[in-house]
Order: structure tokens, then sequence, then C-alpha cells
């Protein structure tokens, strides 16, 4: 990865060589004027757009330009760089022995002018500091030059109790999240080959087929019953661990009835698994899309394979999808990322040379969003299935899609 930071904070500078991101310095000269009525986090939002702004339109070739602004406040008052030694001993009496919030701001600018702008905000306590303590600490220097009149990973850090939230963001810069966000873009810009799906909440709706399997075996333990929505919690990480959820919810905290209704389980399912199973609105549609435009396709479910495959054949057709991979004997099921890798040499057994960032994993779990991330893959989190945005979110997913044809339009780079 190559950028060029716009600021000339040697603090930010050493963030960037720490995590290997390759960079120059231009520093901006944007107008850093903004209203006192707004929030903290929009005011670092902004201002870390204005200075990757001001660079990007500068230079001659374009490259990707990383702009960032950090600020210190309490109870939303901003607390900028102190003007003399008088006001960095206000800001450090109004700073100890209390919280407050460190915000910075984070603006990419990619070479064709894609954006994306963040912030994070972490939470700062800063033990009680004597008078003595405070004009010690304003003659050494360190607070002139800082927002808050203090730099937490110099001498100031004896005085600071502790911290919730990112460390680097208050050094001042994200590093983990840019990081994050610069191989997210590089993701999205690369060509897509093709296209693997998860099955159950993703491709297919397949809750009633669940939930009646699910119950009809814990019926048999004296157990139960579920909802749909239990369910949906339930499943996602193959069918050992659907039952264990669903014993565990039930009260059998030790899964003494494990074996026994494991086994019940996959006899049930093997003749239910197709029980009210319906593709989900537009799937059908973004598998036709995917085909016109030449897209290798693929299914990779923690279903048991002879069952996977029965669901998408009957549901889509024989020969629709080039890989179709369901829980086999000596493959890792999701979220490890082999299932990927395996689908990927089958894809490329006759000839074609599709590399991971060329392929999109659509998932709709926390289970799919690390199996797409850990592969490599650019990961799309599917919200119209069995989990929510913010499972994703927090997930990691490069993008979210409303519904499927959504993920249509993510062809087009």
């Amino acid at each position: 990865m190559y950028v060029v930071l716009a600021s000339g904070s040697p603090r930010r500078r050493e963030l960037l060589e720490q995590i290997g991101i390759e960079f120059e310095v231009k520093v901006s000269d944007a107008d850093e004027s903004v209203g006192s009525d707004l929030k903290p986090y929009v005011v670092v939002e902004e201002l870390s757009y204005r200075k990757a702004k001001a660079v990007w339109e500068q230079l001659e070739v374009k490259e990707t330009v990383v702009g960032a602004d950090t600020v210190v406040a309490v109870d939303d008052e901003i607390l900028g760089k102190p003007k003399d030694a008088e006001d960095a001993k206000r800001m450090l009496r109004e700073l100890r022995g209390r919280e407050h919030y460190v915000y910075t701001g984070v603006t990419i600018l990619t070479k064709d002018g894609m954006r994306k702008t963040f912030h994070e905000g972490t939470k700062v306590l800063v033990t009680p500091m004597s008078e003595a303590e405070i004009d010690s600490y304003v003659a050494s220097g360190d607070p002139m030059d800082k927002a808050g009149a203090y730099g937490i990973q110099g001498e100031f850090a004896k005085y600071v109790k502790g911290i919730e939230g990112d460390y680097n963001s208050v050094v001042g810069l994200p590093a983990g999240r840019l990081y994050q966000e610069l191989a997210r873009l590089e993701r999205a810009k690369a060509p897509k080959k093709a296209m693997i799906f998860d099955l159950d909440g993703t491709l297919s709706d397949t809750i009633h087929s669940l939930t009646y399997c699910g119950n009809e075996t814990l019926k048999e333990f004296g157990l139960g019953p579920f909802e749909d929505k239990d369910y949906q919690y339930f499943a996602g990480d193959g069918a050992a661990n659907l039952v264990k959820r669903a014993l565990r919810a039930a009260g059998d905290a030790e899964l003494e009835h494990f074996d026994a209704a494991f086994h019940r389980y996959k006899e049930i399912f093997s003749v239910h698994c197709m029980d009210g199973v319906k593709p989900f609105e537009g799937t059908p549609e973004l598998v036709a899309e995917c085909k016109k435009r030449g897209l290798k396709l693929a299914v990779l479910s923690n279903k048991p394979h002879d069952q996977t495959v029965q669901v998408v054949e009957t549901l889509f057709g024989k020969n629709v999808f080039d890989v179709i991979q369901g829980q086999e004997a000596g493959l890792a099921i999701k979220p490890s990322p082999d299932g990927v890798f395996r689908i990927l040499e089958k894809m490329n057994a006759d000839g074609a040379q599709i590399k991971l960032e060329n392929v999109i994993y659509l998932g709709d779990t926390n289970t799919d969003v690390s199996t797409g991330r850990g592969a490599g893959a650019y990961t799309v989190g599917a919200l119209w299935g069995f989990r929510e945005r913010e499972e994703l979110v927090d997930g990691g997913a490069d993008t979210l899609a409303a519904h499927p044809m959504d993920v249509a339009k993510l062809l087009n780079v």
C-alpha cells in the first residue's frame, strides 16, 4: 500500500511506519474553521476530509490521500491546541480527575476519487493532578503542540488511569481501522470474476425446515419447542452447533442429550431438508445476472454436502453453479476459509486464473463475514438473511446489501 499523508504530525508518520504502509507527506493548507455548535466527531470528520481533499486536488498524478484530524472533548466542548502555557494549564485542570473523549477523524480519497470518511472515539480517564504536577508538565513543553494539551504517548502517560477504545486513535491515527479500510477499498477495486454464496439465509430461505427438524428432535427428549426467530441464531455454524445451541436454550446446559439428539436431527433432516424451502426474493435474478456477465458461481455451506447439493439443485437447477461445496470429512467448516480455498482450486482447474481479490463472498452472518474476510475475498453482508445489520458491521463486512440485486451493482468494477 502507498498513500500520501496530508499531515505533518510526526506521530501519524510513526504509526504509518509501524503498520508498514509506504507514504509521503504533503501538509494540507485547508481551512480549519468550523462552527462551534458541531459535535466533535462531526468536526474531525469534516476537517479530515478538507485536509485530504486539499492535498488530493494539488496532486498532478493522483494517489490515495489520507487526511486526519484529532480533538479532545470534555462534555462535547472541544479543547484545541493551547495558545500558551496558561491555556495549557487551564485545559489540564479541566481534564484532571475525570473522563473525556478523544476523537480522530480520517478521510481516504483514492486515486479515482472514491471517498471513505470515518471516526473513532476513545474514552480517557485522567488521574487527579496537583497544581505542581500541572506546572511541571507544562514546563516540559510537551503539551504545547497537542490537542487538549497532552500527548498520551509521552510523559503524560503517568497521569492516564485508563482508556476505553483505540489507543492509537488517541495518539493521532486509528492505525488498525485505517489499514482495514485501505484494504477494503483495494478489494473493492479488483475486477470481479467469481461469486461464492452462503446457502441458508443468503440464497435460500430454509428457516422453516430448520425449525421443524430442530423442534421434532427436541420433542423426542421432552424439550422445546422454539420459533423461527430462535433458529435464525441457532443456525449458521453447521448442524452440530445448531443442535447444541437448541439443547442449551432448552435447558440441557451440559449437552447430556447431544449425541442422541444429533443423530436424530440428521435422520429427520435427511427427510425434511426441503420442507418449506424457497429462494429469497431476488436471488434467482442475481444468479442469472452473474451468469450473464460470465462469473463463475459457487455455494459454500456448513450443511452436509449431499443435502447442500440437493437444496441448491432443487431450487436453481443442475449445472447452474460451477461448484457446490457442503460439509465433508476433512474440510473445516466455516468460519474457516478452507472451503473458499477448495472452491477456488476447483474453479481454476480448467485454467481460469481467478484470484481471491476477484471473488465476492456473500453471506448473512458473522460466520460468513469471518469466512470471506479470512480468505481475502471481497465480503458482502446480506441484510435479507437471518441476522441483523449490527452483526455484519461488527464482523467487518466490506459492504452491505439490502436486496440481492444490490449486489449486482458491485459487478461493475
